[in-house]
């Protein structure tokens, strides 16, 4: 027989038909439903960490993949991006789309001459095209087939100053390709 100890006496009690076996077959059956659920929650649980898990992962191959690529092709951009600026320049220049008396005025003031006398030799389409220009006294034009369209060499008493288009993008690729490699 089973003993019971209460704290106060009881207000209303009911034994339930089947008496404590009932009780006890209503506590069992709590238990499993607790432990059921319990596993389940925890299943759950297990799954929600491993596919945390996974995508981690996915994640962590992916920033490395990306990592890889854009060092793989950096080199491969830089090389994209100088054709199409040679093929904008060329295409600029042959159109005569560039302003070629601030070139020359840049260039002088680059060549830094003080107010002596110079030559500034340019290819004698540009030649011509600068024939109305005024520039200050002892600076002469002239005309160079040796000169590429869009450049100014001005040759001073110091030495030549080369302002060459081709040349300063041939400088910008080298340093584009150091800054890829």
């Amino acid at each position: 027989m089973t003993s019971v100890r209460m704290h106060a006496p009881p207000r209303a009690a009911r034994l339930h038909p089947g008496g404590l076996g009932d009780l006890a077959a209503a506590v069992d059956r709590r238990r499993d439903e607790a432990l059921r659920a319990a596993g389940a929650e925890a299943a759950a649980r297990e799954l929600r960490d491993g596919a945390c898990a996974a995508l981690d992962a996915a994640a962590e191959r992916l920033e490395a993949d990306r990592a890889r690529l854009a060092e793989e092709l950096a080199p491969t951009a830089v090389e994209l991006a100088l054709a199409i600026a040679r093929e904008l320049l060329r295409a600029e220049v042959d159109a005569g789309r560039y302003d070629l008396e601030a070139i020359v005025r840049d260039t002088l003031r680059a060549a830094d001459h003080g107010h002596g006398t110079c030559a500034v030799h340019l290819n004698p389409e540009d030649a011509a095209a600068l024939a109305g220009a005024r520039f200050r006294a002892g600076v002469h034009v002239e005309p160079d087939t040796g000169v590429g369209r869009g450049c100014v060499h001005v040759a001073t008493p110091q030495g030549l100053l080369v302002r060459d288009l081709r040349g300063a993008l041939d400088g910008v690729a080298a340093k584009l390709r150091e800054g890829a490699a």
